[in-house]
């Protein structure tokens, strides 16, 4: 009872912080009062029955508070599903959240709603499938009595900044949407003058000071909406932005960084004893280094707890090695810990998985990063690895690395990026062998695909992660795409050259109709045959112009083989091409072995890097073009052609009658060749006479 009772206590203290968090209070007296304009809503802009009239963003950095108010009006019963629902985020372990007015206009009349009794506080981990938890928590609004031509007017402010950045503050702001917004408000009080950057806009600040604050004031109406081209790099930043940083340089967030992650702790004797097991069993740097990266990869699970500070501080080597959890900077850190230990000299560094080489480009800020890796320095060799990444293959100087371009290491006295150029090819070799039998029947397949690197490293995982028997059937599917009634002959079977970093599959399948209907030509069958890990590597464009840049595939390396054993000898044509565009390097050859009656296809396809500039794009649509034609190769026949005309029989009295009938004409040929003679001679000798 006892138990119960203190259970209950702790849980009514739980929700009483989170409720006291969530309260009622007048807009804050630095607020400025923005008007919104109604009347200037083009009605062909609103999608989904909503139009934002405004949207508010007000920032006072000495009080540590962001104030919001967003106005909109609906147009259509359509939005009143979204629009008559308010959803705040905010982060309980340093952030407290201050509702100000809930209203409905309608006809000129202000309805409030804000009853603070009605807001349920609730927590919604929105990248738990991805084990990551930050803790925050949603206070969630239902209004009542939502009705179309309602204008929903609410503001609240949220207080309280990450204290890990030590009141240094960055950010950024959109001056635009993927919608027309009606204006775009953006101010920011300061005590000191802000450093900031323009992205894909020319509108400066207004700047004016009052109270001892700096005020820099943004303002857009009637904002153009972002035109979004499918494929655009997931680096480029399309929005009209303005990024905000009270860091000097990338030094600063160096120095920061150093701090963050720096060892408060000595390490305990579990860990030590792991430590020293790995140094005492390798001799080379090298092997303690793979043995190291193989323990953190998959003896340490990924889980990310990220609230507070823990979003930016990773835990304790000696908690992460305890729990066998942890998040990147967590595992990063426990890393370099343990190599350190062994005198190999390894510091964490900080990338932007999207952004990669565009981080560049933005001011300085820890905020900008969103993933943490290492470097490992052994003698004049450097080397970069992900802890994060499970069951990788390959030695300690051949692990793959994902092509993130730039990092920040976390080394004192470091001030600029490293460079990371991937020399990974993630190459995929395909082999298929098709093995035709009689003329409009079915084909045998066998299938070896060689994969390298990270292509490896992924099959690899997909293997762990599911069953033969899960993977026989997504197989045999693959295939039943192409080709009616595939069965496997076995399932799929694998070799894994784990320290070349080398993964086979080898398939087996048998087709009891391989032959269909020729579209392109009447009363004809065919079989084609296709390069399907070529598929979807090459962006095949929908438009002849482009204003953004294209995203393809990058690195990459397909090379894909297809022998088709035939039943019988074909008029087959040996043909190639070579493309040798701006963005990729393509080859195809047919080769025709007319004696052994098989047929040699084989694709080379090579991109040279990973996105198509717009100055680029007129001559890669040309040759993808070109390349996407190539990709469909196919035999035919008249569909009413008997297979005696290919094959010889085998029964006796039919090899006696053909027999038959050529002594016939050997017969009649030699008649006539004897009378031709007789008739000759007859000739000479009346000549003679």
């Amino acid at each position: 009872m006892k138990n119960l009772l203190f259970c209950l206590f702790i849980t009514f203290c739980f929700y009483s912080k989170i409720y006291s968090q969530v309260t009622k209070q007048i807009e804050p007296t630095w607020v400025n009062n923005i008007s919104y304009l109604e009347s200037e809503i083009d009605e062909d802009e609103v999608t989904e029955g909503v139009h934002v009239l405004l949207f508010d963003n007000q920032v006072n950095i000495p009080n540590e508070t962001i104030f919001y108010r967003l106005v909109t009006k609906i147009t259509d019963n359509v939005g009143i599903q979204n629009a008559s629902t308010i959803n705040i985020s905010y982060d309980p372990t340093y952030q407290a959240l201050k509702f100000h007015k809930i209203s409905i206009i309608r006809n000129g009349e202000v309805i409030d709603k804000l009853n603070i009794s009605n807001i349920q506080v609730m927590r919604r981990e929105l990248n738990a499938e991805n084990y990551l938890y930050d803790g925050s928590l949603s206070a969630v609004m239902n209004i009542s009595d939502v009705r179309t031509d309602d204008i929903i007017d609410y503001s609240y402010s949220i207080i309280g900044f990450n204290p890990i950045h030590n009141n240094a503050f960055s950010s950024s702001f959109y001056l635009n949407d993927f919608e027309s917004i009606g204006k775009i408000n953006t101010d920011i009080l300061s005590k000191k003058k802000l450093k900031y950057k323009l992205i894909n806009t020319l509108i400066e600040p207004v700047i004016s000071k009052a109270n001892n604050l700096y005020k820099y004031h943004w303002e857009t109406v009637n904002t153009k909406k972002v035109d979004y081209e499918e494929s655009t790099p997931a680096w480029k930043l399309i929005y009209e932005s303005v990024f905000i940083s009270e860091y000097d340089s990338w030094k600063d967030v160096v120095d920061w960084g150093v701090a963050v992650f720096k060892l408060n702790k000595k390490i305990d004797s579990k860990l030590q004893t792991k430590i020293d097991e790995i140094n005492s069993t390798y001799e080379t740097n090298g092997g303690k280094i793979k043995s190291t990266l193989d323990f953190v990869q998959n003896e340490i699970r990924y889980l990310g707890l990220e609230s507070g500070i823990g979003s930016y501080k990773p835990f304790p080597p000696n908690q992460v090695f305890n729990q066998r959890f942890g998040d990147c900077k967590d595992k990063s850190l426990l890393m370099v810990t343990m190599l350190n230990k062994m005198g190999i000299e390894a510091y964490p560094m900080i990338v932007n998985t999207v952004l990669k080489h565009n981080i560049k480009e933005l001011l300085p800020s820890p905020k900008f990063f969103n993933h943490c890796v290492i470097k490992v320095i052994d003698g004049k060799r450097e080397y970069y690895y992900d802890p994060t990444i499970p069951n990788q293959g390959g030695d300690y100087d051949s692990t793959h690395f994902p092509n993130y371009e730039y990092g920040l290491v976390l080394k004192k006295g470091n001030e600029s990026f490293d460079e990371i150029r991937s020399p990974f090819e993630n190459k995929v070799e395909t082999f298929e062998e098709y093995t035709l039998e009689e003329i409009g029947k079915g084909a045998h397949l066998k299938v070896i695909t060689t994969y390298h690197e990270y292509e490896a490293d992924k099959m690899r995982n997909y293997f762990k992660n599911n069953s033969i028997n899960a993977i026989d059937k997504e197989y045999k599917k693959f295939y039943s795409n192409y080709y009616y009634n595939v069965s496997s002959v076995k399932p799929p079977s694998i070799k894994d050259k784990l320290r070349l970093n080398v993964f086979e599959v080898h398939e087996e399948y048998q087709i009891d109709s391989i032959w269909q209907p020729l579209i392109e030509k009447e009363k004809h069958i065919a079989v084609s045959f296709t390069p399907t890990s070529l598929l979807n590597t090459l962006y095949v464009p929908t438009k002849d112009k482009r204003k953004t840049d294209l995203a393809i595939v990058f690195p990459i390396l397909r090379e894909h083989r297809i022998k088709v054993n035939l039943p019988t000898d074909w008029t087959i044509n040996n043909d190639k091409l070579f493309v040798n565009s701006p963005g990729f390097y393509f080859e195809w050859t047919v080769n025709y072995n007319k004696k052994e009656k098989f047929i040699d296809l084989n694709y080379y396809l090579k991109p040279k890097k990973s996105y198509i500039t717009t100055d680029e794009y007129d001559q890669y649509n040309k040759d993808v073009r070109k390349v996407d034609q190539s990709l469909g190769y196919y035999i035919y026949i008249p569909e009413n052609y008997t297979e005696s005309i290919f094959t010889p029989k085998n029964s006796f009295f039919e090899g006696i009658a053909v027999l038959f009938k050529f002594l016939l004409i050997i017969g009649v040929i030699v008649v006539i060749v004897l009378f031709i003679f007789l008739y000759s001679e007859k000739r000479k000798r009346s000549k003679n006479l």
